[in-house]
């Protein structure tokens, strides 16, 4: 599962560097950006390339694939770096919103892998459903993670560049606040939805703990962080705001850790 969620946070860095307009940010953050999700992308490739050597089940085909799209979304996003060195913002831009939809589907490929070969029962019919949800689920650990780590980096870069304005601090948490409304939508509305259709014999009892902390801890929290840090923004108090951020993106990346175990076990897009 590790391969699966480094890539989908590979990708969700991408996804704040795209939401960010490129002329308002300093060139070292959106450098930043394509570093980090380098680093955590090639980490996620040594961790699928293991995978893949230790497990003959899955067809190579399907190996392959997974390979191929995660060398593709690190292609991307060194692309991304390689622009943002010669201060082609806007190119940079499209870049990072490649790497973002790629890495994705990169995640999605690994994480539908680890369900079919764990006889996860969210096979509905028709099968086109458990694939979109296992999507709907990669983009909103990306979303979650990405922005939240890069919002709060954000926030640093401000005890340096003087000249930049509120104004990408406050879309960025913005931004991350309307995923994080989205994300609670599927993770509770959704996934109840789901159980109530499918009656999965004893999910409750065996991850009922899981699910308590993937909401209070996961979300609910969060939410509440989110919002004093949007009350410091708009206060200008950046560094109060990085502070409750990084603890709001602690909480978000436990919970969206967890939320992809359970996908992984139940199915249901927590």
């Amino acid at each position: 599962m590790a391969e699966a969620f480094l890539i989908f946070l590979s990708a969700g860095i991408m996804l704040a560097a795209v939401i960010s307009d490129p002329e308002q940010v300093t060139l070292l953050w959106l450098r930043l950006c394509g570093i980090i999700a380098l680093a955590v992308g090639g980490l996620s490739m040594y961790f699928l390339l293991t995978r893949n050597a230790a497990d003959s089940t899955t067809p190579v085909f399907f190996q392959r694939m997974q390979i191929g799209l995660t060398i593709a979304t690190l292609a991307l996003i060194l692309g991304q770096l390689a622009f943002v060195q010669v201060a082609w913002r806007r190119t940079q831009r499209v870049l990072a919103g490649a790497a973002f939809v790629v890495g994705v589907l990169a995640g999605a490929g690994m994480l539908h892998d680890m369900m079919v070969t764990r006889g996860t029962y969210l096979n509905y019919p028709p099968k086109a459903l458990g694939i979109t949800l296992q999507m709907l689920a990669g983009v909103g650990i990306a979303g979650m993670c990405g922005l939240a780590l890069m919002d709060m980096l954000l926030g640093h870069a401000y005890l340096t560049a003087s000249k930049m304005t509120i104004a990408p601090f406050r879309r960025l948490n913005l931004a991350l606040a309307t995923i994080m409304v989205l994300r609670a939508i599927s993770a509770i509305a959704l996934a109840l939805a789901l159980q109530a259709w499918r009656r999965p014999e004893m999910m409750w009892n065996l991850y009922g703990l899981y699910i308590g902390t993937r909401w209070f801890v996961g979300l609910i929290v969060p939410a509440v962080f989110v919002y004093m840090a949007h009350d410091c923004i708009t206060r200008r108090s950046t560094q109060s705001a990085t502070g409750i951020l990084y603890v709001a993106g602690v909480l978000i990346f436990i919970g969206e850790i967890v939320a992809l175990y359970l996908m992984h076990e139940t199915g249901l897009p927590f």
